[in-house]
């Protein structure tokens, strides 16, 4: 992604023209950036546009009373509700081309409506209505900042309407009329070039902020992994025993803040050194393995926590949990394990040695957390159990007295 963006940033920031549009999902993206805030200044600058418009009844009142009411007519009477309704219909953001579209049309529609209100009326008005046609374009180019194309099609329009006024115009002289087409088509022209200088710089500038907000995503995810590798173990994925310290102590001034009962399982692997030294490390890692997601398969919510607390040796956390439930989690794991078995193991490295049984013992504790009681107490008492079941003959639950 930041590549993508990285040769959009690079396409945008040279010297010649460029297409103002971005490969189909970034273009989606940055269209779902600006599209509220540019329907709302829409909105606001459209209700400007339309009171300066309607101001000019003033003008037309003073400058021509003969014909007002014919002013008052197009600007009261057919482009204000025009203009009002596209102006409104902002509110409900619509799409890009609908929002482009329509105050395009709107604005040359407002440049042809004065140059029909000051055709052959005047010298005065003809020479008024180019004004008022610069004055239209600076705005619809350089103010509300139509996106380009839009921008340049208005203008267009505009400059045609300009055109066909000029050559019926009565009252203007040749180079007058000449003198009116330069300005419009110089404001045009500089506009133009001030529009596309600024679209190509809010796309940047939404580009430069994409890959920021990119490289900082990247950056968290790749935090979020050191973590991660941090807190785990190697070979099983559970969590390490520095992580088991942490959490334990996190998850005991839980217990002791709710005053709720508080659970230890420690889980041997057995015969795993007898294991380990007929069949090789790499069976020994397998069975590893394959106990760590059983035992992740016992686990029964959220809170439950599981580690590997050393060589062999697993333990779990069970917050909330009394010695029945603890028992029967233990259980659980017990008869997974003596069900799914170990791995497949290479016998014929060793054809002569006794079978050895996939089997796991347990060691239970559960308290019920104090302020100041040492957790370490209740990690030594599932340890007890632990070491109970073995004495015991393995493959078996201990509980803790």
């Amino acid at each position: 992604m930041v590549n993508f963006v990285g040769a959009e940033v690079e396409r945008l920031s040279g010297l010649s023209p460029r297409w103002l549009v971005f490969p189909a999902p970034l273009e989606d993206r940055f269209e779902a950036n600006i599209s509220p805030r540019r329907c709302k200044r829409f909105w606001w600058e459209g209700l400007l546009a339309i009171c300066i418009f309607d101001a000019f009844l003033l003008a037309d009142y003073l400058g021509r009373p003969e014909h007002f009411w014919r002013s008052v007519i197009v600007r009261l009477g057919v482009m204000t509700p025009i203009a009002l309704a596209v102006d409104f219909s902002m509110l409900r953001k619509p799409g890009k081309v609908f929002r482009e579209a329509s105050f395009a049309g709107m604005l040359a529609f407002a440049a042809l409506s004065q140059l029909y209100l000051d055709s052959n009326q005047n010298i005065v008005a003809s020479a008024y209505a180019q004004t008022a046609l610069v004055a239209v374009i600076v705005f619809a180019n350089t103010s509300i900042r139509l996106q380009f194309p839009y921008a340049l099609v208005a203008s267009m329009a505009i400059m045609l309407g300009d055109i066909v006024f000029l050559f019926q115009d009565a009252f203007l002289t040749h180079d007058q009329k000449l003198f009116g087409f330069g300005l419009t088509f110089a404001t045009t022209c500089v506009t133009m070039l001030a529009n596309y200088s600024a679209n190509r710089e809010e796309r940047l500038n939404f580009l430069l902020y994409l890959r920021g907000d990119v490289l900082i995503q990247d950056l968290k995810v790749a935090n979020l992994e050191l973590s991660q590798m941090a807190e785990s173990d190697g070979l099983t994925g559970l969590a390490n025993r520095h992580f088991f310290d942490s959490r334990f102590e996190e998850l005991w001034e839980t217990a002791v803040a709710d005053g709720t009962a508080f659970s230890i399982v420690m889980v041997d692997v057995d015969h795993f050194k007898h294991m380990n030294d007929t069949y090789g490390h790499l069976s020994g890692d397998r069975v590893l393995k394959r106990i760590a997601r059983l035992i992740t398969e016992a686990l029964r919510m959220t809170g439950d926590f599981a580690a590997r607390f050393g060589g062999e040796e697993f333990v779990l956390l069970l917050p909330s949990t009394h010695q029945v439930a603890a028992l029967q989690v233990a259980e659980r794991i017990r008869k997974l394990v003596e069900v799914a078995g170990f791995p497949p193991l290479d016998a014929s490295r060793i054809p002569l040695q006794r079978e050895i049984t996939a089997t796991v013992s347990c060691g239970v504790a559960t308290a019920h957390p104090v302020a100041g009681e040492d957790r370490r107490h209740l990690l030594d008492a599932a340890d007890k159990a632990l070491y109970q079941a073995k004495t015991d003959g393995r493959n078996r639950v201990c509980f803790a007295s």
